[in-house]
């Protein structure tokens, strides 16, 4: 099995490889610059579907932890990830979202973003990851997006709570490490397939 890491060197992508390599499970990384020699690295641009579909080439899944730049580069990368996933027929996909996606439980007909639950003041990213989610609902592909609140430079505990749809309750943490644990783990496990899941301590 290999796996296609894209967004390996943030801040959580870095803890999705070191967990994906804990599990002797080979990875081929999607990067935009090289900061380290080695093989099965493609170098490329997310939003160039030629460069994804190279990266695509000979993978059998995908977990993904791009972040919002604020010009549009998450929803058009992960566009052409998914076109690049129809097209060589890889289905499974974990990505990483925000807890802005997620059902609010006040107001259950909207999204935590648009609701009196959202104290953040600009929109951008979690519209973003709006759009994304979209797309994937209309898609058969087997994908999951880990909804993280506040995301912090914590060491790993093991110990958070995860569910379906919504931010556990009083939620108001994760930390980069345990978000990618739970990326990972969830990638094999495939509990919470075509859903969003919302992780904190």
């Amino acid at each position: 099995m290999k796996l296609l890491l894209i967004g390996s060197t943030g801040k959580t992508g870095q803890y999705i490889r070191y967990f994906v390599e804990q599990k002797g499970i080979q990875t081929k990384l999607f990067v935009r610059t090289l900061r380290e020699p080695g093989p099965n690295i493609v170098i490329g641009d997310v939003r160039d579907q030629k460069d994804v579909n190279e990266a695509m080439t000979g993978v059998d899944g995908v977990i993904c932890s791009l972040n919002t730049e604020s010009n549009g580069t998450l929803i058009s990368g992960m566009s052409n990830v998914i076109e690049a996933m129809i097209k060589y027929k890889v289905k499974r996909l974990v990505t990483i979202g925000t807890a802005g996606i997620l059902q609010s439980v006040l107001q259950p007909e909207l999204l935590r973003y648009q609701s009196i639950e959202n104290k953040r003041t600009n929109h951008e990213a979690a519209m973003e990851h709006h759009q994304v989610y979209t797309k994937l609902m209309n898609t058969s592909l087997d994908w999951t997006i880990i909804c993280p609140t506040r995301l912090v430079q914590d060491e790993q505990s093991g110990h958070y709570r995860v569910q379906k749809n919504v931010l556990p309750s009083d939620g108001s943490k994760i930390s980069f490490m345990d978000t990618a644990e739970f990326a990972v783990s969830e990638y094999f496990d495939r509990s919470f397939v075509r859903e969003r899941v919302g992780i904190c301590y």
